[in-house]
């Protein structure tokens, strides 16, 4: 293997693929990442086996062949190189040299023939969704999903086909649910059952949605989703589990309605907690018409209360939540005024934005 390539689009790819490198992983030759040259394209893969991903690169190929070098310390030589074409050559001993202007490194290389086989990518038929679609998806619902390993099936985020070519992704922990519906792509794939995608592939899918195009093409097959996105390809092993039914955890009466400041409410919210209790971030909400007044009581540290004004004509009441989940939330809405439906102290709250209502948050209340 022998070819050249510049520096800085390499250093962009080294940093995309080696986020998915397992850092403990047991089996060594996962640490490195493969290089494949053919046909004027370099190819860089990198996988733990449960998420992989491959982007490709043009260069000037003079000799074929197929490399894997540590991911950390490819990278790290990389960016520290000056920005100018880099001659890349495998040597007789397997070990692999790189010359940049007057700067000379020979790394150790494991064989690519060790290296797992990754699914191919070009085969699949792809449908194109909608990319902002998908990351206002995952920004809504990701914080909420579970990261207790013994509840492995809501380890990750329910993503599930509704009618008219909407789609829903869902996560919960247990003590909180959250759930999007966005129209996706122009016609829905044949997900009946749903996927459940997991949060380390979701983090990597997440990443790519970031590279700016319109359009990402996705495919689902055999306990994989496929992400096909410019001249980078990633693949994650689905979670092999049945997702709970949710729908009745969502309240279907809420006779109280409290129209709310989102920045006062956050603001007000971020202050009182420091004063919670910290293992359990408990607040006590008291709702009274036009006012609701915020507070926590920590018998090592003292107290806190904030009152802010809210639309709301009702009878009096008392709720407590946890502080960190109404506060997460908080953090991925955008409308200035929330609608929070209540029914009594001890049923579930709804949280919502007033001008959209594709996006809705369930709270389990706490006994303060």
């Amino acid at each position: 293997m022998n070819f050249s390539i510049d520096r800085s689009p390499l250093l962009e790819a080294l940093q995309k693929v080696q986020s998915v490198v397992e850092k403990k992983n047991t089996i060594q030759i996962l640490g490195n990442i493969l290089c494949t040259v053919k046909n004027d394209q370099l190819s860089l893969c990198a996988t733990d086996l449960e998420v992989g991903i491959k982007v490709t690169l043009p260069v000037e190929a003079r000799e074929e062949g197929r490399i894997t070098l540590s991911a950390k310390h490819f990278l790290e030589i990389v960016k520290e190189l000056p920005d100018k074409k880099l001659n890349i050559t495998r040597k007789d001993n397997s070990w692999v040299e790189l010359v940049c202007g007057k700067s000379r490194f020979n790394i150790v290389s494991l064989p690519a023939e060790q290296y797992p086989s990754l699914p191919s990518f070009e085969d699949k038929t792809y449908f194109e969704g909608k990319t902002d679609a998908l990351v206002e998806m995952i920004d809504r619902t990701e914080f909420a999903a579970s990261t207790d390993a013994t509840r492995y099936h809501i380890n990750g985020v329910f993503f599930e086909c509704l009618e008219n070519t909407m789609m829903r992704m869902t996560a919960t922990d247990g003590h909180r649910l959250s759930f999007v519906d966005q129209e996706v792509f122009l016609t829905n794939p044949d997900i009946k059952k749903g996927v459940i995608i997991p949060q380390k592939g979701l983090t990597e899918f997440r990443k790519i949605l970031d590279e700016g195009s319109p359009t990402i093409g996705l495919s689902f097959e055999r306990g994989y989703i496929f992400a096909k996105l410019n001249h980078s390809y990633l693949f994650i092993r689905l979670i092999d589990g049945e997702y709970p039914d949710y729908r009745p955890v969502i309240p279907k009466m809420t006779d109280r309605l409290v129209k709310i400041d989102r920045q006062e409410f956050n603001s007000a919210l971020k202050r009182v907690s420091l004063l919670a209790n910290e293992k359990s971030r408990g607040v006590k909400l008291t709702i009274q018409p036009g006012s609701l007044v915020i507070s926590s009581s920590n018998p090592d540290m003292g107290e806190a209360r904030e009152e802010i004004d809210v639309q709301y004509s009702g009878e009096s009441m008392e709720i407590g939540f946890n502080s960190k989940y109404l506060l997460e939330c908080l953090a991925v809405m955008k409308s200035e005024s929330l609608e929070f439906n209540l029914k009594d102290r001890l049923s579930p709250g709804i949280l919502r934005e007033s001008a959209q209502h594709n996006h809705t948050y369930v709270i389990m209340p706490m006994r303060i």
